[in-house]
């Protein structure tokens, strides 16, 4: 993009785009960002009612705070210019409301690992059946630079920011998961 503000004639290519096109282009990119979000969700049992309350709620939210930090522009007023603006600008974007409502929601409200898809997204790592669609291990998502030992504290696993497999830090984490198998 910076070439492309740079060279007069490749950026005239791009404005010369109808605003229709580019209107078109967007909703197919916004819908299929919306669509991946959403996907996000699929292991989680969204028949229960705790699950439906925090996605409604985060949605709703998400949509209601930003517009109400847009129709009241002076609604926050610590005393400090710069605290002000960081959250005037956070709490203007939707997906950022949503996103800390659904986190904060999610790690208070109490459920089970099948409520929270826990069980079923570890079963589909797991999964050795289909090497074609195999996912990533959650190793590849640890600190880098032997930066594990703060991700080893009890702390981290209430951090949803921070890596934590419990399976590797204790053997009753396997077991629970093995009752919770044979129960069902």
């Amino acid at each position: 993009m910076m070439v492309v503000g740079v060279v007069g004639k490749i950026c005239a290519v791009f404005v010369s785009i109808p605003q229709p096109i580019v209107g078109g282009v967007l909703m197919v990119m916004f819908g299929m960002i919306a669509a991946v979000g959403i996907s996000n969700i699929q292991f989680a049992d969204m028949n229960s009612s705790r699950n439906l309350f925090i996605v409604g709620f985060s949605i709703v939210f998400g949509l209601a705070l930003p517009y109400y930090m847009k129709t009241h522009p002076n609604a926050i007023d610590t005393g400090i210019l710069e605290i002000d603006q960081i959250l005037t600008v956070l709490f203007k974007t939707s997906m950022a409301v949503g996103c800390i409502v659904a986190l904060i929601l999610d790690n208070t409200i109490p459920g089970t690992i099948e409520e929270r898809g826990l069980k079923a997204w570890r079963k589909h790592l797991s999964d050795e059946s289909d090497e074609q669609f195999q996912t990533a291990s959650i190793k590849i998502y640890n600190l880098p630079f032997g930066l594990n030992r703060i991700s080893s504290s009890k702390v981290a696993k209430y951090l949803p920011f921070l890596p934590y497999n419990d399976e590797d830090r204790s053997p009753t984490a396997n077991e629970e998961l093995k009752d919770v198998d044979s129960k069902l």
